[in-house]
């Protein structure tokens, strides 16, 4: 088999995206173990490449500064002189970076427009046969012999980074390394979003039925809501929003025993840890190749004939309702959440 010394991957966002391409970046660095493996990827983003030990130098790019920023990384890329591309985005910025940069090789992600297209539009599964994302992600590199071992995603966490995060969680008055679970409220679109009101309950009864701690976990954006639940509950609860990078988010999702999640980045952030996932759909469906990995991870999701309504989210229902996640109840969820834990 030909060898190959010099791979660039490729795949600007988002956050889960960016965790399914592990097993790809891991069983590449199996096959070529003595090659230099880069990664392109949007700066807001590069930390979560930081886990990945496989990877040898991150190149980041920045979506405010424009054509002039790709052309920027145009040029660093070119002076690499890489062997092989492996394009996971398959957009117009990788159609110029993968026709400028004189890689000897590249291949290209398959996304199944049409697929989707009819899965949204008419509601014909033409999918057939379920098959994740990060799988088909491993599927760009078969043609350069690259061979899946078997194993799920995979993230790891340096020392400093969790004794960073275990410090933090102590001095709020928690224990780091006994009971926790995670609720994460926050989502990119509206319509992925359970109510706060519900995540307020939830958290609510998980303290009270199970004797769990509580964290909530989001960005900067679901501060107000994560606000909102924790002055409701009462007991072992606190909010992080906005304190954690994504690798210190990742430290504090090692350390809980499930997590809650709408249907976004920390579902997946959090199951690349062999931390199981309670994850909550909405519009979008089993088919898209998103759903979760782990054996002992559950999805909390009720049959509509208006599933899927979009490919990753919007802002507003269709049909004015938002019943896909309306109508997900707290009973479900904590019902699973109970199957999950450990028998007592």
């Amino acid at each position: 088999m030909k060898q190959y010394n010099k791979i660039l991957i490729f795949r600007l966002s988002s956050i889960g995206d960016i965790i399914l391409t592990s097993t790809l970046v891991r069983c590449v660095k199996t096959q070529y173990p003595d090659a230099q493996i880069d990664f392109v990827v949007k700066r807001q983003f590069s930390l979560l490449l930081t886990l990945m030990p496989e990877i040898t130098k991150i190149h980041t790019f920045d979506a405010e500064e424009g054509f002039n920023g790709l052309l920027k990384l145009r040029k660093t890329l070119a002076k690499e002189k890489y062997d092989v591309m492996l394009d996971i985005h398959k957009n117009w910025r990788s159609l110029f970076i993968r026709n400028t940069i004189g890689a000897s090789h590249v291949y290209r992600y398959k996304k199944h427009l049409m697929k989707r297209f009819f899965m949204i539009r008419f509601k014909i599964d033409a999918y057939h046969i379920v098959r994740p994302v990060y799988l088909r992600f491993l599927d760009v590199a078969k043609k350069i012999g690259v061979e899946y071992d078997n194993k799920q995603t995979e993230l790891f966490i340096p020392k400093e980074i969790q004794k960073k995060v275990d410090d933090y969680i102590e001095d709020a008055g928690l224990k780091p390394h006994k009971n926790l679970i995670v609720l994460c409220p926050g989502a990119s679109f509206s319509n992925k979003k359970w109510q706060i009101e519900k995540f307020q309950e939830l958290a609510q009864r998980i303290i009270d039925r199970t004797k769990m701690q509580v964290i909530l976990l989001g960005g900067s954006k679901e501060k107000t809501a994560c606000e909102t639940i924790l002055n409701n509950v009462q007991g072992a609860i606190m909010s992080v929003p906005g304190v954690f990078n994504l690798a210190e988010s990742a430290a504090l999702l090692n350390r809980a025993q499930l997590t809650v999640a709408n249907d976004t980045g920390m579902l997946h952030l959090s199951e690349a840890l062999n931390v199981p996932v309670v994850g909550i759909y909405g519009p979008t469906v089993r088919q898209f190749g998103y759903f979760p990995i782990l054996q002992k991870s559950k999805v909390a999701e009720v049959e509509l004939a208006c599933r899927p309504c979009t490919k990753m989210g919007m802002n507003y229902c269709p049909k004015n309702t938002f019943d896909c996640t309306q109508k997900i109840s707290v009973d479900t969820v904590f019902e699973l959440i109970e199957t999950i834990l450990p028998k007592k």
